[in-house]
């Protein structure tokens, strides 16, 4: 399945690439960077699919996650003949597209919401309405502020997980089902190949909409003091995954990724759960990797975790950035920053799952701060200084200093491109970041055992994370020493020979132990019988 084998790069279409010379990233302007992510050489990026978060029409209160019409273009990004030129040509690069379907809820200028507003309409019944004095229950909206928003119209409270602008569907009511079914044929009849489902277990919530409960010590956002046990995680959840996947399996080749939003400190326990028995999510988001701090003994433990609670049915994803979560270029820079990418990407590249790539992480793009004059996030309007808001990973693509090649007009965001992290810099340099990547993913894809074989965690050491990847007649070993020294394991030299190596030096071999450099990460090779 492309989906297993494959690499998956996240674009947020405002940011990506801007064609029409208004500051905002759009379709026309992400065709013409299709060579630079697969033109079938080892001189792109290689990737597989291309995940976009949403560029349906929008008012964009929370930048396209309140859709007001699931079947259309926003025309700030294009239009449909755009889109079928994407399909088309992305599909001659044997780039499979992946849609951001946000059907927890919508815009309140969506349709559906006006109609639901009148309680004699056939949609009354579509939303989440409750009618008296105050709000049924002490849910809250996770952007900030009340859950439960009054509409004068029609005399009730409606409830939304997020904007009172994002009110929430009513998943319990058939014709909704059905609604949505409809628009994931509409898309896969124009050849998309997947979806990325949003907070894909918000979708039911309380039959009873009964409070929930706070926690004692929790310090916080107002919403982070709640036990979310009756906003989310329904057990309805399960057989509503079921019937989209058996929909979704209609169409040949196609795939469903689920995003599973946790509560702080949860773990990966839950979003295995959505995956079934292999009957519900093709692929659950664990966002682990995003609050774990640089360490062997860490990452063995979510690795370990999350292969255990899959089991052998289910297959793994993994991913370090995306566009609500800090870059892990940042969050992991500093010090040796430059080593600590590379032996990230290689971990994250040879894992047993499917990476998901965010734009720009091949470049190692950092996390830049946005001035609060300049914020669009309404969280960081809301929460500045308590929270920076997540503007600063949805900065324009670095692909070019000093001159930005993002834009020719005021972007969305500040555009203030660092030349070390540019494609164009990046490009030059042999040893570049940019250039390990798409050593690492073309590699990936000329490696069976990388990319299908079997996973063996070898056990856990206090600075050295590794693994075997075996396939038919080869094995692969992988070793990343996130010691800033040197440090060694024992290891028996045998037949090994070095596939993939992170920095220039040569791995030590002394009798029956291997040394590996500070930071380095190394992929070993060798035939078995």
């Amino acid at each position: 399945m492309w989906w297993k084998q494959g690499v998956i790069y996240q674009i947020y279409p405002r940011s990506f690439q801007d064609s029409n010379h208004d500051g905002i990233g759009d379709i026309p302007g992400l065709i013409s960077r299709l060579d630079y992510l697969n033109d079938g050489t080892e001189q792109s990026l290689g990737v597989d699919a291309l995940w976009l978060s949403p560029f349906f029409p929008s008012p964009m209160h929370d930048f396209g996650y309140d859709i007001s019409d699931y079947r259309a273009i926003d025309p700030v990004f294009g239009s449909m003949a755009d889109f079928t030129r994407l399909v088309e040509e992305a599909h001659q690069r044997h780039i499979r597209i992946i849609l951001d379907l946000v059907v927890n809820h919508t815009s309140d200028q969506h349709p559906w919401f006006i109609d639901s507003c009148h309680p004699d309409s056939d949609k009354a019944d579509w939303y989440l309405w409750h009618q008296g004095p105050r709000p049924p229950n002490n849910w809250l909206g996770c952007l900030g502020g009340a859950g439960w928003t009054f509409h004068p119209g029609r005399q009730a409270w409606y409830y939304h997980s997020f904007l009172p602008q994002q009110p929430d569907l009513n998943w319990r009511h058939p014709a909704v089902k059905q609604a949505v079914k409809d628009i994931m044929a509409f898309w896969f009849d124009k050849g998309v190949d997947g979806f990325r489902l949003d907070v894909v277990n918000l979708f039911f919530k309380d039959k009873r909409l009964r409070n929930n409960p706070l926690h004692r010590f929790r310090i916080g956002r107002p919403y982070d003091r709640q036990h979310h046990i009756y906003d989310r995680d329904q057990p309805e959840m399960h057989e509503l995954l079921r019937e989209l996947r058996q929909w979704t399996d209609q169409w040949p080749q196609r795939m469903l990724v689920g995003e599973i939003m946790l509560e702080n400190g949860r773990h990966s326990d839950l979003p295995a759960s959505y995956c079934g028995d292999n009957d519900e999510l093709h692929l659950a988001f664990n966002f682990e990797f995003f609050h774990s701090r640089f360490s062997a003994p860490r990452f063995h433990h979510i690795i370990a975790r999350w292969s255990q609670r899959l089991g052998t049915d289910n297959w793994p994803n993994y991913t370090l950035s995306n566009h609500d979560f800090r870059r892990h270029a940042s969050r992991y820079g500093g010090r040796n920053g430059g080593q600590k990418l590379r032996l990230l990407a290689l971990m994250l590249l040879t894992l047993r799952g499917t990476p998901f790539l965010y734009y720009g992480e091949e470049t190692g793009m950092p996390e830049q701060p946005v001035r609060p004059d300049k914020m669009q996030d309404p969280v960081g309007k809301r929460y500045w200084p308590l929270h920076p808001g997540r503007d600063g990973c949805r900065r324009p693509m670095m692909w070019s200093a000093p001159q930005s090649d993002f834009s020719s007009a005021r972007a969305w965001l500040p555009d203030e491109p660092l030349e070390q992290f540019t494609v164009q810099y990046q490009n030059q340099q042999a040893d570049s970041l940019l250039n390990w990547y798409r050593q690492l993913i073309h590699c990936r894809r000329r490696t069976v055992a990388l990319h299908s074989g079997d996973q063996t965690l070898l056990p856990a050491h206090r600075h050295i994370l590794g693994w075997t990847r075996t396939a038919a007649d080869q094995e692969c070993l992988v070793l990343l020493n996130f010691s800033c020294r040197s440090r060694s394991l024992p290891l028996q030299q045998a037949d090994w020979q070095l596939l993939l190596n992170s920095q220039p030096q040569t791995p030590e071999w002394q009798g029956q132990r291997i040394t590996l450099a500070g930071h380095q990460a190394l992929v070993l090779s060798r035939q078995i019988r």
